[in-house]
């Protein structure tokens, strides 16, 4: 895929019209109404220049977490709900941009992510970052003999789970970004990176949509050089 800003930026707005008056997208942009209505419709495409400045200001973290905020559920704080936004393809094309202008300065070459949830997110963003997609399973798939695999222990109450890759989808030079629709404690994510290095491959960051809590950044913060989530619930 190759990345142009200003399709990009259009895109995002004509998301937002689907969340947003235009009223409300004037106030979020700073440009007027008629101009915003040619963007969406696809009349004219905005420069370079300011597409960038539109997605800083649609992209925002404010913009994200009102989005978030009005299609997450969450239950004492607890169990958290977020079908409606991992599998809606507008959404997913919002976080996309997201991981995509933060950590494409680490040029990731792989988007690594665990089965089952994360995986149409690491879809989207493996397509905007052109790059390899890698998903991590916890059985092997027939037909698999060489593989790499991590055991950790995971959940409420504690259970022993394994996680697979085959042997030939990184090597030495990639640069992966894991990605997740939810953090918890971390410990899959750990896990995954544990699985990546036995590839000989770099992790690089994670970017996920929802986190709760902070245990996970304590087991995470020293695994990789960058973390980024769009919606932390404490």
């Amino acid at each position: 895929m190759v990345y142009d800003v200003r399709i990009q930026a259009v895109d995002a707005l004509r998301v937002l019209r689907k969340m947003f008056k235009y009223r409300e997208l004037e106030g979020i942009t700073g440009l007027s109404i008629p101009t915003l209505w040619r963007y969406v419709k696809m009349k004219i495409l905005p420069t370079r220049e300011r597409a960038n400045e539109l997605l800083d200001k649609v992209l925002s973290e404010d913009v994200i977490k009102k989005i978030i905020e009005r299609n997450i559920k969450i239950i004492d704080n607890s169990v958290v709900g977020i079908a409606n936004l991992i599998y809606d393809v507008d959404y997913l094309k919002l976080f996309s941009l997201v991981a995509y202008r933060i950590f494409n300065d680490l040029e990731p070459t792989a988007i690594a992510t665990v089965e089952v949830d994360g995986i149409p997110l690491a879809v989207m963003i493996s397509d905007i970052f052109d790059s390899k997609l890698v998903v991590a399973k916890r059985r092997l798939d027939i037909g698999v003999s060489d593989y790499y695999e991590v055991r950790y222990i995971s959940g409420e109450p504690p259970l022993i789970t394994n996680l697979y890759i085959p042997s030939n989808v990184l090597g030495r030079n990639d640069r992966v970004l894991i990605v997740d629709d939810l953090l918890r404690s971390g410990k899959t994510s750990q896990a995954l990176i544990r699985l990546i290095k036995r590839t000989k491959a770099t992790p690089i960051g994670i970017y996920a949509v929802v986190a709760l809590g902070s245990r996970w950044y304590e087991i995470l913060k020293d695994e990789v050089s960058r973390i980024y989530v769009s919606y932390i619930i404490s």
